[in-house]
């Protein structure tokens, strides 16, 4: 295949790159303990930057070059195939009420996005949420959660002493007396189903990702109370 010969020519450049580094440090280690001068010493050392640098970026555009003939013939299908896995994920109807309780049908992408950013529940009323995480990226990396707060709490503050909390997955023990309910954190294809009560006062009541960044990168919402 022709991806595969550019491959090896990649691979094949690559090798010989780093020989040539390799001997371009090994010769200006030499020049270095024989120098006198600092001049000396300064010209070996760009000369080893120089090899260092070219070294790095030839691959580079090997393999943009090489890249850029199959990732165009792709493209479109790639890009069909991800917008019917978004539609197929996607619930037709987030919010639902069924014998007075409010269901929630909610997802997390590798957008850091929520499929439901607003809703509005009665007061002292029960809630069900059943979220899953549509993304593809592994959690470590892009994990998701959904977080409710308490009325009057700072989401920004929470979520900054959360990025600390990555033994508790992002949910810090010492506000956890700020939280109103919270799903698990779920990596690719995992769904958690949580319950809880809404508040009896009336009011917005903010909901996050807690995962470092997330909610800063727009992954956030209001439950209204009314």
């Amino acid at each position: 295949k022709a991806s595969d010969k550019i491959i090896f020519n990649v691979i094949k450049a690559s090798v010989l790159l780093m020989l040539v580094l390799a001997n371009s440090i090994g010769i200006s280690i030499y020049l270095i303990h024989r120098s006198e001068t600092r001049r000396t010493l300064l010209l070996s050392y760009n000369w080893v930057m120089k090899n260092f640098y070219f070294s790095l970026v030839l691959p580079l555009l090997f393999t943009a070059c090489g890249d850029s003939a199959s990732d165009h013939s792709h493209h479109d299908h790639d890009h069909k195939h991800q917008q019917a896995d978004a539609s197929a994920a996607l619930p037709s109807n987030p919010v639902s009420v069924i014998d007075g309780v409010t269901v929630l049908e909610m997802t997390g992408n590798d957008r850091m996005k929520y499929n439901l950013e607003a809703f509005s529940v009665p007061p002292d009323s029960l809630v069900k949420l059943n979220f899953r995480n549509v993304g593809k990226m592994p959690k470590a990396a892009m994990g998701h959660n959904v977080v409710f707060l308490k009325a009057g709490v700072d989401s920004g503050a929470f979520a900054t002493a959360a990025a600390a909390a990555r033994d508790s997955e992002y949910i810090p023990a010492q506000l956890e007396d700020q939280i109103l309910a919270h799903t698990k954190l779920l990596g690719p294809g995992e769904s958690d189903t949580i319950e809880f009560t809404a508040p009896a006062v009336n009011g917005n009541y903010e909901f996050l990702c807690s995962f470092p960044a997330h909610l800063f990168a727009g992954m956030r919402g209001v439950m209204t109370v009314e």
